[in-house]
């Protein structure tokens, strides 16, 4: 929650003066590198906007002030054109902005950033108050600056044992949004700080950029060999309310990372609904996956079906949405993916022959209250144990992994591990490592 708090209300963008101080303050809690891009720069018919500042915004009728746009970051369409002349109520409409359902918000308009050669220049104002605006003219003064500039990323790498490195992923370029962007970083970054407290198999690296333009610079900026290394990411955004789980699917639905994320969340998160690529919501996963790239991408947040959360890029996404609750168990959701990561393989039978696991010189025969590793979440489940148990000697061949052993049997991975890691113990099994992704 602190570092929601030091970012609320600032007016980011791509690139602005207020990203830079957003992107100071995650600096302070990660040592980023600093990867900058010059604006105006092309690639793939996408461009890097200008650096973007509002210094007035004011609508006025007859004199009187009748809208400030610099009271509140969203008041202002995102690279809005400067803009100073009398109009007419017809023509103003024409440049204002709204959401009719949520009549005292103000809304968060960010197409121009994808489209800086529109041109367009405006107000998103709270519909309440269009609703009042009467016939006549009305003088606007709207001074804004496009300036060049760098777009900056942010980029944190914990090197493991490996090269295959994992991706996690958030935006930090939404004026004055809390839970759609720096929500999801937020998490990342706290997960990022407890991988670095031990050593990992797979390296980890955290992105943190403007959301798909950021992205694609990004990895246009990076050698093949590298891309080579990315295995499979999360991108996160939208995690702090209070909203079960929504999973979207990297493109094929069935990769590696599809598998063990909806086996945590269903044995991990309180409730989590799931929905194919970009079914559910639409961001960097479409950079990672796109052609020559193609790292499987899900998707974490808290989403309704349709309609996202009731504050979506409005300005009532606050602080004041945020559960904090909602954050710590989106990173233990996190953390226990990663602990399938890290410690899933195969196994090596040591042995012939059929076991007596209940003898006391191996005691692994699982029956209600015998196993206090399991503990009594289990023993509801004691007729898959039991199944397990018959089934397990036969999985001793290398030809299945421990969470593929997990998702057959219905039981938690971190449960069936702890039980297997007895079986190692006793000196019955050997932990193989293979290639898994």
């Amino acid at each position: 929650m602190k570092i929601l708090e030091k970012v609320s209300g600032l007016a980011v963008a791509p690139v602005s003066s207020d990203t830079d101080k957003q992107n100071d303050i995650l600096c302070q809690e990660l040592p980023f590198k600093v990867l900058e891009y010059p604006t105006g720069s092309k690639h793939n018919g996408w461009i890097i906007p200008h650096n973007w500042e509002v210094l007035k915004a004011e609508i006025k009728k007859d004199g009187k002030l009748i809208y400030d746009g610099k009271k509140h970051p969203l008041g202002v369409i995102g690279l809005s054109e400067p803009f100073s002349g009398t109009v007419s109520l017809s023509e103003l409409k024409k440049h204002l902005y709204f959401f009719e359902k949520s009549p005292e918000d103000i809304v968060y308009h960010c197409d121009q950033y994808y489209k800086p050669y529109k041109k367009l220049w405006g107000f998103s104002v709270p519909y309440n108050l269009y609703k009042t605006l009467t016939a006549g003219d009305y003088d606007v003064e709207l001074i804004t600056l496009h300036t060049e500039g760098r777009m900056k990323v942010l980029e944190y790498t914990l090197q493991g044992k490996s090269p295959k490195t994992i991706i996690f992923n958030a935006h930090n370029c939404h004026a004055a949004q809390i839970n759609d962007g720096p929500a999801g970083y937020a998490v990342l970054v706290e997960v990022m700080k407890k991988l670095s407290q031990q050593s990992t198999k797979y390296s980890y690296r955290l992105i943190i950029a403007p959301e798909h333009i950021g992205t694609v610079f990004y990895l246009a900026s990076l050698k093949p060999k590298e891309i080579d290394n990315f295995k499979l990411g999360i991108f996160m955004e939208m995690v702090g309310n209070d909203n079960e789980f929504a999973l979207q699917q990297s493109f094929t639905g069935e990769s590696y990372i599809d598998k063990i994320a909806h086996h945590i969340l269903k044995f991990d998160a309180a409730s989590y609904w799931s929905d194919t690529f970009r079914k559910i919501v639409g961001n960097d996963e479409s950079v990672w996956e796109a052609p020559g790239y193609e790292v499987p991408m899900i998707s974490l947040s808290r989403c309704e079906p349709k309609t996202l959360y009731p504050q979506y890029h409005l300005s009532s996404d606050t602080v004041d949405i945020i559960k904090p609750e909602k954050l710590e168990e989106t990173v233990d959701v996190t953390m226990a993916m990663i602990d399938v990561i890290e410690k899933n393989c195969y196994l090596k039978r040591k042995f012939t022959g059929l076991i007596a696991l209940s003898n006391p010189q191996y005691d692994l025969y699982i029956s209600p209250g015998s196993d206090p590793s399991i503990k009594n979440e289990a023993l509801a489940d004691q007729a898959k144990w039991s199944e397990l148990m018959n089934y397990l000697p036969r999985y001793f061949d290398e030809s299945i992994s421990i969470l593929d052993i997990a998702i057959k049997h219905d039981l938690p991975f971190r449960q069936v591990y702890a039980y297997l890691l007895k079986f190692k113990e006793k000196g019955l099994v050997e932990f193989i490592e293979k290639d898994l992704f």
